[in-house]
């Protein structure tokens, strides 16, 4: 009896090295040694010619290729026509064993290395979700009638192990294709269709936080509102998500109590969150720094729309240093310090703080200026004294 799969993937597409036949994903398609299909799909093998092996191939399937042994054939097409760089035939022959076999993980991950040479983002992603599937049905899966359910679990943690390095692999070609597309709304969606089927990723979370940003840029505000309050029902402690929320709605007046919970929330795990993984540390320290800012900045905005000035200001002013490094952030939080200093009448200190707001590029530069203008305008240079004459 042979089992063809193991040894032409192997050879071919030199994928993650094939499972210990107990722990086998996906169907085992076997042949009685030194029958008819035996024999010619040996022939098939030991071919040499490409012409003549897809010969050969076509002839089988036509005559033994029913049902499940089918499979057979539609590996080896793969194989020759991954050899050939003729992409289109063997997503087509790869997509007909998949409808024989949705489990089989090592075609899934083969096209998935296709899909990303060719390259089709869709496709990449397409199989992506598969492979995510087979390992969900295959990690849930119960052992067979009779067997010993303490070795079926062993078997199972021994081949995941086996495949973790190829997993590794699925995840990061997903997460780059996608974080590396201009378009900001595709970004969005892969990246999001990315952490919907593999949430425990080592790349999950950047990519969560990308993708809020990516919807931000898209100029989509709603749907990154329901992609960060689905990372918040999945994890109720996900401080970046919270000052997403925050931000966007203190900023735009809008869902001004569930802002300032999640603003109070987040800036004390913030300050306490261990360095997320796949970043140096001094990345990190201006990625906390930001979240920090934007926490204490959604909450001076909160503040500044319910009327409390004295806690807007102090709010505020522990944000701005934080933000100094981002001119969009900065120039807000400046504005509405000096809004609101102006408004408490608190005029000196309005002043220097809108002036600066002036220099500013950020949109809200002119906003600055306007208060500023009605206020009494900038302070005023300070003149060196005149000197006397002799």
């Amino acid at each position: 009896m042979r089992r063809y799969l193991i040894i032409l993937i192997a050879l071919f597409l030199l994928i993650a090295p094939a499972q210990a036949q107990r722990g086998q994903i996906g169907k085992n398609i076997m042949l009685s040694a030194g029958s008819p299909e035996d024999k010619a799909l040996t022939e098939v093998t030991e071919a040499t010619d490409p012409a003549k092996k897809l010969e050969l191939l076509d002839k089988w399937l036509a005559e033994h290729g029913k049902g499940d042994l089918a499979i057979l054939a539609y590996e080896m097409y793969v194989v020759h026509y991954t050899g050939e760089r003729n992409y289109d035939k063997a997503f087509e022959y790869g997509d007909k064993l998949l409808a024989l076999d949705p489990d089989a993980i090592n075609t899934a991950i083969s096209l998935i290395r296709l899909a990303s040479e060719k390259p089709d983002l869709q496709r990449v992603f397409s199989y992506g979700e598969r492979v995510a599937a087979i390992m969900e049905r295959y990690q849930s899966s119960p052992p067979a009638e009779g067997a010993n359910p303490d070795e079926w679990a062993e078997v199972k943690k021994e081949t995941l192990a086996e495949l973790n390095s190829t997993i590794s692999f699925v995840e990061y070609t997903m997460f780059t294709k996608g974080y590396q597309l201009e378009d900001a709304a595709q970004r969005a969606e892969l990246l999001e269709r990315f952490v919907t089927v593999f949430p425990k990723s080592f790349y999950a979370s950047q990519a969560q936080v990308m993708a809020a940003d990516a919807y931000q840029q898209a100029r989509t505000p709603q749907k990154m509102v329901v992609f960060a309050q689905k990372m918040l029902a999945a994890d109720a402690d996900y401080f970046w998500m919270m000052v997403t929320l925050a931000d966007y709605w203190a900023t735009n007046q809008e869902q001004l109590d569930a802002a300032e919970a999640h603003a109070r929330k987040a800036i004390p795990l913030i300050e306490k969150a261990p360095k997320m993984e796949g970043i140096t540390e001094e990345d990190w320290q201006k990625q906390k720094s930001l979240q920090l800012g934007l926490a204490w900045s959604a909450l001076g905005l909160i503040h500044v729309h319910k009327n409390r000035d004295a806690q807007a200001v102090d709010a505020l002013k522990t944000a701005s240093p934080l933000l100094k490094p981002y001119d969009y952030y900065y120039g807000r939080n400046l504005y509405f310090l000096g809004f609101v200093l102006a408004r408490a009448k608190r005029v000196s200190e309005a002043r220097p703080i809108l002036t600066e707001a002036t220099t500013v590029n950020s949109p809200y530069k002119s906003r600055a200026q306007e208060t500023l203008a009605k206020i009494g305008g900038p302070v005023p240079a300070k003149r060196a004294p005149a000197k006397k004459r002799p």
